[in-house]
């Protein structure tokens, strides 16, 4: 069992927040950009938030029963991202470049962060 005190969602959800402040400075180079960046940046929020709140609700089972919960949510995201992904490509006027390039630099800097959480958690047991 894994045993935490920390909260990963936590953590998660104040860095997204920080990240979404500095998407709406994208509104000064035109509302178009400014809308696909916020767009990408709430998008990637969404999943990463979502992974952190699968590792907090589940830290308390056993191991193996972890590691497939928490792998078959990573097949389950990644399927919802690449759907809702192309829905807001495909459904919406957006600027395609700042919205793809956004979502891909916001997921991974958040997900590298949660990873850094993560890591720093484990260190204190």
């Amino acid at each position: 069992m894994i045993k935490l005190d920390e909260s990963v969602l936590k953590g998660t959800l104040i860095f997204s927040g920080v990240l979404m402040l500095f998407s709406f400075g994208f509104f000064w180079v035109g509302e178009n950009q400014g809308i696909a960046v916020l767009s990408g940046v709430m998008l990637s929020t969404i999943f990463v938030s979502s992974s952190a709140w699968i590792f907090d609700s589940f830290k308390d089972v056993e191991n193996s029963l972890f590691t497939q919960i928490f792998f078959f949510s990573i097949a389950v995201r990644f399927l919802l991202v690449l759907a809702l992904f192309g829905i807001l490509l495909g459904a919406t006027k957006i600027d395609e470049f700042y919205f793809t390039v956004s979502f891909i630099i916001s997921y991974l800097c958040q997900s590298v962060t949660e990873m850094i959480f993560l890591n720093k958690i484990l260190q204190k047991e």
